[in-house]
């Protein structure tokens, strides 16, 4: 049989039942309202399951707020982005998260993550007359990143290209430049 121990306020266990888990004995502070009603100090199962939920709630919440707001981009490295051949001008390709296109001033690269939250844009038709779209909250960017729709709060930011001597596509994740930048194909 279970008997609560006088002196220490806990139980003490017996055989066959489970009796809940007694909080420590109270201080001598007085915590309680003015008429003495004090919340009971046993932590039974589903007082244990309730707050249990809720601290895992809470921090699942925490976690997805905490990956909300303005993303801006972060370095990515180098990225092969095919070749000056098959890039015709007036086209724009999502590489990952990275997005190379060509115009009359030559070929151009920018981050591929909306500014928003972090989605990867993608090109509707890779005819950069149509631009970019963020898929998960609707931003949309005109063929030089620039905000035209949506809650982006900032542009695209643009990095260099390298075009080697075989006509490969690097894009320099690591290396920002002006949103004017051009490197020029022949």
């Amino acid at each position: 049989m279970d008997e609560l121990n006088s002196a220490s306020g806990r139980f003490q266990a017996g055989r066959g039942k489970k009796q809940p888990v007694m909080l420590p004995p109270d201080d001598g502070h007085k915590r309680c309202g003015a008429a003495g009603a004090c919340p009971s100090r046993v932590l039974d199962r589903r007082r244990f399951l309730a707050v249990a939920g809720s601290s895992a709630g809470a921090a699942l919440v925490a976690g997805a707020v905490a990956g909300c707001g303005d993303k801006s981009s972060a370095p990515f490295g180098k990225v092969a982005a095919g070749n000056v051949s098959t890039l015709a001008t007036g086209a724009v390709m999502v590489i990952g998260n990275a997005v190379i296109a060509r115009d009359a001033g030559g070929i151009y690269a920018m981050t591929g993550v909306c500014t928003h939250m972090g989605c990867t844009v993608h090109d509707v038709s890779h005819d950069l007359a149509n631009g970019l779209r963020c898929p998960c909250h609707g931003s949309s960017y005109d063929p030089n990143g620039v905000v035209i729709g949506g809650p982006a709060p900032a542009p695209l930011q643009h990095y260099a290209v390298t075009i080697a001597a075989d006509g490969s596509l690097t894009i320099d994740g690591d290396r920002p430049v002006p949103a004017a930048t051009r490197t020029p194909a022949a």
